[in-house]
């Protein structure tokens, strides 16, 4: 108990003797801003952590409470209170740290309401780069002055990010591209601040070891320095691309390699909608359940067939339009952070949603074990689904998913925070990413308003059946047994079209008639 109640003091202890060393490797390049000076970044960071781990030990350690409930708004009180300094943090340090705060965002259903509320305005409003911030970057990279460049450039972004910032414009031959741009100092920055937050939550868990968050920090050492590099992100769009070519309705921006560097990525404008923006969807003619199908069938593929996921799937990097001739074409933008599947790890996870689907607990707890997860199978089923437990048993697919169901869920992440932040701590760490990418997808469905349509359960089962059937052909040589093999992959593939008719007929009105349900 005395460790928590020094909470605060041991992080700006902490903060003290980090100042010199982070303020000597950014003040050179500090261009002479307050914030672009590691110190101050630092600092600004140990005194939020700091002043969040004394709420936490004041309010939910040192303060009886005549009932539960009373414990259970109290505790609310301070997510909240918490969410808005955190809030405040990446706001004020900008770069590394929204992108933390989006993360934290993303993950709905897994962490308390208050912070994923709280931080998920940093998708839409991240702070905006000056023009000549802008022209800077791109005459630093090219070596030219970018009215040389682009017959013409609009001064409005398209959109700013946690680290760049697009803007629409055209090259001298005629030609319409997006010009994404890296925030002026966030490279400059990124060293400094993933040792900060790797710092503070270490601190965090010396104070609190209840709570094991280093996934997060692990997760953007990782990823980040991936993120930063646009020769990359190119490289992944590419990739992808090719994987993805039988979807003709995907379009993926062509880049400009001639304009193309690590900081700067010029590459073909798309125009459409944000696939959020369903009035303008259904203004236009769009068909939400079938914009809906082809994010299913995609992310399906990417996660289950092709090991390759995309892991940003938010509103503002899936557009869709309708083409020359009138069909819907979805285009995926933002290729910076990508993460590859194992294959061992592909197969465990589509075994684990063919238990899943089949309701068959013994092989869900089995394959739960595989992913690393042991004893909180029943958890992390609900963790993965965003489902609750009592659904699962009943079925996925005759389960509706109502107001009361999430509520439950919600509520759920706040009361078990502590064996959330187990399984996020112990399970294969290729699941901390798809997590990401689950709950963003189920966000779109959501304002799509096809939660219900049992799109992506039914793509998931079937590529769960093409990955399985490729686990089983997995050192197979003889034709009978391939030929086996294959054939019931079709048959099982041709029972799931069978059961996407029943479960038309079953949510239909006719089914309500017929009492199917």
């Amino acid at each position: 108990m005395m460790v928590r109640l020094r909470v605060g003091r041991l992080l700006l202890r902490g903060a003290g003797l980090g100042l010199v060393g982070a303020g000597a490797y950014t003040i050179h390049n500090a261009g002479y801003e307050v914030n672009n000076i590691g110190v101050v970044r630092f600092g600004r960071a140990a005194l939020a952590v700091g002043r969040i781990g004394v709420d936490y030990t004041q309010s939910l350690y040192y303060t009886s409470y005549p009932t539960e409930e009373e414990r259970e708004v109290a505790k609310g009180s301070c997510h909240q209170r918490s969410a808005n300094k955190l809030l405040y943090l990446c706001c004020a340090n900008g770069g590394v740290f929204i992108k933390v705060g989006q993360h934290i965002g993303a993950l709905d259903y897994l962490l308390p309401d208050e912070y994923v509320n709280t931080m998920k305005v940093l998708h839409h409003e991240a702070p905006k780069m000056p023009l000549e911030d802008i022209y800077d970057v791109i005459g630093k990279e090219l070596g030219e002055d970018p009215k040389t460049i682009f017959a013409s450039f609009d001064e409005e972004p398209l959109g700013s990010a946690s680290l760049a910032q697009v803007h629409r414009a055209t090259l001298h031959d005629g030609t319409e591209v997006a010009v994404k741009v890296q925030h002026k100092f966030v490279k400059k920055h990124s060293f400094v601040d993933i040792v900060t937050m790797d710092f503070l939550v270490r601190a965090v868990k010396l104070a609190f070891p209840d709570f094991e968050f280093m996934w997060l920090a692990d997760e953007m050492k990782k990823n980040l320095p991936l993120e930063l590099s646009f020769i990359q992100e190119s490289k992944n769009s590419e990739k992808v691309a090719k994987l993805l070519k039988d979807y003709e309705w995907l379009r993926i921006p062509k880049i400009e390699w001639n304009y193309t560097t690590e900081r700067l990525l010029v590459m073909e404008y798309c125009p459409g909608a944000h696939i959020n923006d369903v009035e303008r969807l259904k203004a236009e003619g769009v068909d939400c359940y079938d914009v809906s199908l082809k994010i299913s069938k995609m992310y399906c593929k990417m996660i289950m067939e092709e090991g390759y996921v995309h892991c940003d799937p938010h509103p503002g990097n899936i557009k869709v339009r309708k083409d020359d001739n009138g069909k819907v074409e979805i285009i995926l933008l933002d290729h910076g952070l990508y993460t590859q599947l194992s294959n061992q790890f592909r197969y465990d996870y589509s075994e684990f949603w063919q238990a899943i689907i089949n309701r068959d607990i013994d092989e869900i707890k089995r394959t739960a074990i595989q992913l690393g997860v042991g004893d909180l199978y029943g958890l992390f089923a609900c963790m993965v689904t965003a489902r609750s437990w009592n659904s699962i048993q009943k079925g996925l697919e005759v389960s509706a998913r109502d107001k009361s169901e999430s509520a439950e869920i919600k509520a759920n992440a706040a009361r078990y925070m502590k064996e959330i932040t187990d399984v996020l701590a112990f399970v294969n760490r290729q699941m901390i990413l798809i997590f990401k990418t689950n709950d963003l997808l189920r966000n779109i469905e959501s304002s799509l308003g096809t939660s219900n349509s049992m799109i992506s359960f039914l793509q998931m089962s079937r590529s769960c059946i093409r990955t399985i059937q490729e686990k089983n052909m997995t050192g197979v040589s003889s034709k009978w047994t391939r030929m086996c093999i294959q054939l019931r992959t079709q048959w099982n593939l041709f029972k799931i079209s069978m059961y996407e008719f029943y479960l038309t007929v079953y949510w239909s009105r006719f089914g309500a008639l017929l009492k199917l349900r």
